[in-house]
């Protein structure tokens, strides 16, 4: 076969490589868009939470219980699919990744990051992670069960909470999200509250709708994260990609010529 017949063959492949990687793209970025819209209401909504129990303690001291944790659950959350650089990587080099104590638990989300602790020889319990929004609520299921598991009955055993995740802007954070403590902040309710619960009561209830709130705003966050990565990857990917086919057809067209005149030299030489 002719040199530059091979060498369009070549370059037509990666045009289709090429389409097939445009589409994903397209996928990633508009899966983007909805999941920073969801990250948005999200965060709202575990404002709104933080604020009913800053409320709620600073009218109520007393309802606010001192609990001191005994052992801390660690949430790595990592990607599902991959195609996101050092995504999982980041994670799984946290110091608090490391210094998890023996009797502790860790949770890890995504099946890239388990691969990656897997060869590190870290243990942790695996899990599924969500490819596109859709997967959130089961996820969400997971962990809960996951969690539930891990922790005893007994109120002198209190476990803790910290998740290490990637937030919106692709930044990675440890935050612990039990015990809900954190600074109170200035009350915005001026009058003391008229509750129908007992505000010990009234306080569980909030922490609950809190973590379940804040662990769902994480999932969203770091699934907008990984999609940006992704699409960041995809377009340096591209932009290789668009740069190796241009090469190709200035080789095939050099070839080309190349055949052409040696065509015509055998013409005019008679052979």
């Amino acid at each position: 076969m002719a040199r530059w017949r091979e060498l369009a063959r070549h370059s037509r492949a990666l045009e289709e490589i090429g389409t097939i990687m445009s589409a994903m793209r397209s996928l990633a970025f508009i899966e983007a868009r909805r999941l920073a819209e969801g990250t948005l209401r999200q965060a709202q909504t575990v404002d709104a939470i933080r604020t009913a129990i800053d409320n709620l303690g600073a009218h109520y001291p007393a309802a606010r219980p001192s609990v001191v944790p005994q052992r801390d659950i660690l949430i790595l959350i990592g990607s599902e699919r991959g195609l996101c650089g050092d995504f999982d990587e980041r994670v799984a080099s946290h110091p608090d990744v490391s210094r998890q104590s023996s009797d502790g638990v860790r949770i890890a989300v995504g099946s890239r990051l388990c691969q990656l602790l897997d060869e590190r020889g870290v243990t942790h319990l695996p899990m599924a992670g969500a490819a596109v929004i859709e997967d959130i609520p089961g996820v969400m299921s997971h962990i809960a069960t996951s969690v539930q598991a891990s922790t005893q009955a007994d109120h002198d055993n209190t476990n803790g909470l910290i998740v290490i995740h990637h937030d919106d802007e692709g930044n990675l954070h440890a935050g612990r999200v039990l015990p809900a403590t954190g600074a109170t902040r200035a009350p915005c309710w001026r009058n003391k509250p008229q509750l129908q619960l007992p505000p010990p009561q009234l306080y569980g209830v909030l922490v609950e709708h809190y973590v379940f709130a804040s662990l769902n705003a994480i999932l969203l966050a770091s699934l907008l994260a990984e999609n940006r990565r992704r699409l960041d990857q995809m377009s340096a990917a591209l932009d290789r990609l668009h740069e190796r086919i241009d090469n190709l057809d200035r080789r095939r067209r050099r070839a080309r010529q190349e055949a052409i005149t040696e065509e015509i030299e055998i013409i005019l030489l008679g052979i």
